[in-house]
């Protein structure tokens, strides 16, 4: 047997687990399954998207998470909630606005007008037309109504009667205008209604 029999050229054996490319070895890759893109799964879940301001609700803008942050404070104004998921109210300086907690703040956009309806003697109007009035309440025997006036900063109406003039009065508590609400709990006082008898109640 020859030399060349005894020691054969292996250079190009299929047996040789490397291959050859450009004069340089490359190992053979074994493609497991764990490898595959689609079969790994992440160890924890990605985290969730980060809001923006413009997406976050005004609730969560505002850091409202409880009933503990009944007024706090954001983009240089003044808010009032009760709780994350109640109506978020904006105080300005002539209204008071009241927003959907689970959307985001818009400034501006469409806004509804109340329309107050007073008669010539400046009497609140209900929606029939007819003139409010405080049942059974009466001063100096003269039923009390619904001033078209508010209390500044709130939704209250003042009290008033007239006198056998026709002319419009207010009542007064402590010097401050007495609001219907007030005549209402004081009228409930009475067996008759009539105020002209509580001390602290006068008249302009």
């Amino acid at each position: 047997m020859s030399g060349d029999d005894q020691n054969p050229d292996t250079t190009g054996s299929e047996e040789d687990d490397d291959e050859v490319f450009d004069g340089a070895k490359l190992p053979h890759t074994e493609i497991n399954s764990s490898s595959d893109p689609e079969n790994q799964k992440p160890s924890h879940p990605p985290p969730p998207p980060s809001k923006t301001s413009g997406e976050l609700t005004l609730a969560e803008e505002l850091g409202i998470n409880s009933l503990l942050d009944s007024v706090v404070g954001g983009r240089g104004r003044l808010f009032s909630a009760a709780g994350p998921k109640a109506p978020v109210a904006e105080f300005t300086e002539d209204f008071l606005v009241l927003h959907p907690p689970q959307k985001p703040f818009i400034e501006s956009g469409q806004s509804e007008d109340i329309v107050l309806n007073v008669d010539e003697f400046g009497v609140l109007l209900d929606d029939l037309g007819h003139r409010k009035h405080i049942a059974g309440a009466k001063y100096r025997g003269m039923p009390l109504w619904f001033s078209g006036e508010q209390m500044p900063g709130t939704l209250k109406h003042y009290a008033v009667w007239f006198d056998e003039l026709g002319v419009a009065h207010k009542l007064y508590v402590e010097g401050e205008p007495m609001t219907t609400d007030k005549a209402f709990r004081c009228r409930n006082k009475t067996h008759d209604g009539e105020l002209h008898g509580f001390e602290d109640i006068e008249s302009d």
